[in-house]
């Protein structure tokens, strides 16, 4: 490194992600940290806002911005419109604008290829030109080059910059050359730059919002006057049914409330473990709590897709509390976008149970910890109107819960108020299904059909071994057909990986 190359000031951003299930972080903050040689950033909570922090490093003036992850698999469409303009306020915070931006990913990461495009949207929301300040930062224990290169998609994302990594073990924080290395190389790219940090021209638009905080106020004066009612007496028994999509911690929040592990919960890089309606009760704060999980739907899938088994669970909830529910629990993850065609699916899966649900309906926001230093009423101010609708709908009844913390039982003693509060609004009534037929007698009918369905293909699989085992063949190819969206990819994994019930061989895969 020449001294003509050396920067007296260097600004940079941090990006990453994490997966799907929350359990895998790039490690952003903690990279900042060493950087900056200090603990600027706090480490342990997730990053809701972009933030600052600047200082002497090595000769050079170093400022450096933490931004919110996104879900790797998540395109910028479908990220919170909170999380969006918090990333691109960070541009922001080190006008005139920044040098580098360091894509923080594990090394232990496993970043497939569905990850590809939505990398590119979230990070071209800030700029086209972005890839020119962009280096890959793998965040990790010991250097493991062989892992990159052994991944097509790994090898993909450093090819786009140009070829520009750099290894931080986050277990040495003492060990200054590595942070020395990192600004060469920063130093480097600018000087391949002509010199130029990354002008931002794209303005920051925050779209006309109403104000929750009137609603918000609306729903407490309601409930004040429901105490001075009711004079805050306690209920003895309370029903409940937890509804929602996939992923959204449903099971969870059941166990939060009964406080108590009685449903069960994903296991990691599992889709979902509630296939059929599952109930279990107990006394919390003095009250007999009857909880009542269902199956989840995709939360982008209209109802239409949905099986017909899972829409006669959903249906069915509602009758294994009789004689019915006091409050449905509608599902919401902090870290979902709430666009028109997910409020559409909310809806019409609502719509299962009557149109008259809505009045014991309260939206229960889930992966709290996501909010970060933030609160909930900021997020719903700067998401997509459709979230305000679903709850004004509510009558503007919500609640967000950290399924991630036990131990904190204010959430679920708060939770069991503003139901309390809900019934009185209620007259105390329950909700009463608005049923033509009974779900279960049509559920009996179609396990019967899926069992008779069921010998047969099991037979058909018997005969495709017994044909594949006399044929030995020493290479198969297989298409995997299905509609849009049937999960075919997960099927070719698992045959791949040799759990299907095919002996061993050479297997080319194709989907379509």
């Amino acid at each position: 490194m020449t001294s003509d190359k050396r920067l007296s000031e260097i600004r940079i951003i941090l990006v990453g992600g994490r997966d799907v299930f929350g359990t895998e972080k790039s490690g952003k903050s903690t990279t900042g940290n060493i950087i900056l040689g200090r603990n600027a950033f706090e480490v342990g909570r997730r990053t809701a806002r972009s933030v600052k922090a600047e200082g002497e490093v090595h000769g050079r003036h170093v400022t450096v911005v933490d931004t919110p992850g996104w879900v790797w698999c998540c395109s910028v469409e479908n990220t919170p419109n909170f999380d969006r303009l918090e990333i691109m306020r960070s541009t922001t915070l080190c006008q005139p604008g920044p040098h580098a931006f360091l894509l923080v990913i594990p090394v232990n990461s496993t970043f497939p290829h569905i990850c590809r495009a939505p990398l590119e949207s979230q990070l071209e929301l800030l700029s086209d030109k972005i890839w020119k300040h962009i280096i890959v930062l793998f965040s990790c224990v010991a250097p493991l080059k062989k892992k990159i290169k052994e991944s097509q998609d790994m090898m993909w994302l450093v090819g786009k910059c140009q070829n520009r990594y750099h290894f931080l073990n986050i277990k040495s924080c003492a060990d200054c050359s590595q942070v020395v290395t990192l600004l060469e190389k920063i130093e480097e790219m600018v000087a391949q730059n002509n010199g130029h940090y990354l002008q931002i021209d794209k303005g920051i638009s925050v779209g006309d919002k109403q104000d929750i905080g009137s609603a918000k106020a609306n729903r407490q004066k309601t409930v004040l006057q429901a105490c001075i009612r009711d004079a805050k007496q306690h209920k003895t028994d309370i029903r409940i049914v937890l509804i929602g999509g996939v992923q959204g911690a449903k099971s969870s929040a059941g166990n939060l409330i009964l406080g108590k592990k009685v449903f069960a919960v994903n296991r990691p890089k599992t889709l979902r473990t509630t296939v059929c309606c599952a109930i279990n009760q107990a006394k919390v704060h003095n009250r007999r709590l009857t909880v009542v999980d269902t199956p989840g739907w995709y939360y982008n899938y209209p109802v239409e897709k949905t099986p017909e088994m899972d829409k006669l669970e959903i249906r069915r909830s509602v009758h294994l509390c009789a004689p019915g529910p006091h409050v449905i629990l509608l599902i919401i993850p902090i870290l979902a976008c709430l666009e028109m065609t997910v409020h559409t699916a909310v809806e019409k899966h609502m719509g299962l149970l009557g149109e008259k649900v809505w009045n014991h309906t309260i939206v229960l926001f889930t992966w709290g910890d996501w909010l970060g230093d933030t609160t909930i009423e900021e997020r719903i101010e700067k998401e997509d109107k459709h979230l305000e609708l679903l709850i004004e709908k509510c009558g503007n009844r919500y609640h967000v819960f950290n399924c991630k913390n036990h131990t904190d039982r204010t959430q679920v003693t708060e939770l069991l108020e503003k139901i309390e509060e809900m019934m009185i609004e209620n007259n105390n009534s329950h909700y009463v299904p608005e049923m033509e037929s009974n779900p279960c007698l049509e559920i009996d009918l179609m396990l019967k059909t899926t069992k008779t369905n069921m010998t047969k293909m099991n037979r058909q699989t018997q005969i495709i071994q017994e044909l594949l085992r006399e044929i030995k063949l020493a290479e198969l190819r297989i298409v995997l057909l299905g509609v849009e969206d049937t999960w075919k990819f997960m099927a070719g994994n698992r045959i791949l990986r040799g759990e299907s019930l095919f002996p061993p061989k050479e297997v080319h895969m194709h989907s379509c």
